[in-house]
């Protein structure tokens, strides 16, 4: 059917797995220090962010109603909902809310009955992303909460022969010092291979004739007694180093020709040892065709 299909890029674009939920990470880099993760969560991590409207064309004689002039925002509600199935006196007190770890003894968490300014937390929700997500240079969706708070409570649930679980529910907040300041970012950024050695990057551009692609940019070049090979299709895997490609799904290039390929194809450039079909370099691109 012509339009039961997935787009050529799905792999690339999916969040899988639970997630975590911590107190720092660094999104330039991808850092996270394992001290920062706040717990073992069960049934995943639920983050929601929900603007809600004022229409100030509502009331007005002869105004278009939800016309998008008359339309402001009028609050934010940002949440993230889960369960914990682990707890320090630190996640204890964050549950909490308005809360203090002893000082001597430290074993001890006292509510209060007034807020401060130190309630308001930042968390992080950090997921991966994308078909590359190595413990090195992985892709992630990272979800910053400023300002948040508590505000579901402290909960225990105890089961027999099974594990205790703590609901959470943690609400960013705007700040009056800072009105246009959303409370939330978002990072979404994809992978790329584990190991740099191996991996070839490459460019595909339009070629000089209709349905051809020229690529250029090859960061890794055959040496002696190597050779180029390349494989189009869709969702391509790229190959590891050391596979033996062979066969008629790869086709020999000499580094310069345009390939004949269709736009939004996946595109494999390979180095291999010639007398063996060894694959040395690889690395994959979306076809640009002309």
């Amino acid at each position: 059917m012509r339009f039961t299909q997935l787009p050529v890029d799905v792999t690339k674009k999916l969040t899988v797995n639970a997630g975590i939920i911590a107190r720092n990470f660094n999104p330039a880099t991808g850092a996270l220090a394992q001290s920062d993760i706040i717990g073992a969560t069960s049934g995943g991590i639920n983050v929601s962010y929900k603007p809600s409207y004022k229409d100030f064309f509502e009331d007005m004689d002869n105004a278009v109603k939800n016309s998008k002039e008359g339309k402001q925002i009028e609050s934010v509600e940002c949440m993230a909902t889960g369960t914990f199935l682990t707890i320090t006196t630190a996640s204890a007190a964050e549950m909490i809310g308005a809360a203090d770890v002893g000082t001597v003894d430290t074993t001890k968490v006292t509510p209060r009955a007034q807020l401060t300014d130190a309630d308001f937390k930042t968390f992080w929700i950090i997921g991966d992303y994308s078909d590359n997500t190595g413990a090195t240079n992985g892709g992630f969706i990272a979800i910053k909460l400023s300002n948040a708070l508590s505000t579901g409570g402290f909960s225990l649930q105890t089961t027999d022969l099974d594990k205790g679980q703590f609901e959470f529910e943690f609400m960013a907040h705007q700040s009056i010092n800072t009105p246009d300041t959303m409370p939330m970012e978002m990072y979404i950024k994809s992978g790329t291979s584990e190991d740099g050695d191996f991996l070839l990057e490459f460019v595909s551009a339009a070629g000089s004739l209709a349905g051809d692609t020229a690529l250029s940019g090859m960061t890794e070049t055959p040496e002696a007694g190597e050779s180029y090979v390349y494989q189009t299709g869709y969702s391509l895997i790229l190959p590891s180093a050391g596979t033996v490609l062979a066969g008629s799904a790869w086709t020999a290039w000499n580094g310069s020709d345009d390939i004949t390929a269709t736009t939004g194809m996946d595109i494999i450039l390979a180095v291999i040892t010639t007398a063996t079909g060894v694959c040395v370099h690889a690395g994959k691109t979306v076809v640009v065709s002309a």
